[in-house]
């Protein structure tokens, strides 16, 4: 599973990568949103089959194919299954002798399929990717890069799927507030978990605001993959990492304590909490947390300096 900050992507790999989505999607005609993964996978023919992990014969399929960075990793069918829950495997891409085929796990559901296809489109559709693949380096041995190239898969394939630069002209006409959100839920065909996280990094990446998947305060049955933690995934923008370096996710996750009802589902809290710049100054932010049963989402969104007269609750760093 990635960490709950995913690596950070450096400037000239973004902008690599938004050519080559930019590319793909002038291709495709720039459709109008949703796009529609199967005619990408159609222009990068990329084949797909969903498998089960009770389905030996398709495992074993899998296991002549498999390789991850490169590297074999499998080479039974109990092996691959033990691969495949080991790393928590949702989505693989495997090349065989020219035929490039994604496996999607049928256990995800279908909503999520979506995102899980795209990030597998990602690895293909970046060379840097696709020759690691199919290639050999023993720099793929090392996790951190493994999970930089998670990252990258996952920041073009959440690109891919919002259109490139469309999501962001249009998300800057509208106000950050979850209807937003709910909003463009529905005109591009993404889960509110991806929504939110593209809201919350590409919308106005300069603007201060972070997201959380995380468990529910009263509820600690939601959001099963934090684990240990309370917190699965902290999105956060470009301007809050550079002006609100000391702002963590076990903060962030305390305002959202503060704010939090024992509703299960729908709206579950929101208010105004207080955050210390990298100046030690205070700073006041939006929050909003909705629940959809399986985690927790909240966002914070930058609003003003923080008035001392005001009666907001402060909190360290």
């Amino acid at each position: 599973m990635m960490s709950v900050i995913e690596p950070k992507i450096a400037d000239y790999e973004r902008a690599d990568i938004n050519a080559h989505v930019a590319r793909l999607l002038r291709d495709l005609g720039n459709p109008e949103p949703p796009l529609r993964l199967e005619i990408v996978r159609e222009l990068q023919e990329l084949d797909l089959t969903y498998y089960s992990k009770s389905d030996l014969n398709l495992l074993d399929e899998m296991a002549h194919r498999a390789k991850m960075a490169g590297h074999k990793i499998s080479s039974t069918a109990k092996s691959m299954r033990e691969v495949v829950n080991g790393f928590r495997l949702k989505g693989l891409l495997m090349l065989k002798e020219g035929d490039k085929r994604i496996f999607i796990d049928d256990d995800v559901v279908s909503l999520k399929r979506r995102f899980v296809i795209a990030h597998e489109i990602l690895h293909d559709l970046l060379p840097w990717h696709r020759s690691l693949l199919i290639g050999d380096n023993e720099s793929t041995l090392n996790p951190t890069f493994h999970q930089a190239m998670e990252a990258e898969a996952n920041y073009g394939g959440r690109r891919l799927i919002f259109m490139g630069d469309q999501f962001q002209r249009e998300a800057l006409d509208c106000s950050f507030e979850w209807k937003t959100i709910a909003k463009f839920k529905e005109r591009y065909g993404n889960t509110l978990t991806t929504t939110l996280w593209q809201m919350v990094c590409e919308r106005d990446p300069e603007h201060p605001a972070f997201g959380l998947i995380s468990r529910h305060p009263y509820h600690p049955d939601i959001c099963p993959k934090a684990g240990n933690d309370n917190v699965a995934y902290f999105p956060r923008s470009r301007g809050l990492i550079e002006r609100f370096p000391s702002l963590s996710h076990d903060i962030a996750f305390s305002a959202v304590v503060e704010h939090a009802t024992r509703r299960k589902r729908g709206p579950v809290g929101e208010g105004e909490s207080v955050f210390y710049d990298a100046n030690g100054d205070a700073h006041l932010f939006e929050m909003y947390s909705f629940s959809n049963t399986y985690d927790l989402l909240t966002f914070g969104v930058y609003k003003a300096p923080y008035e001392p007269l005001s009666s907001i609750p402060r909190r360290a760093a």
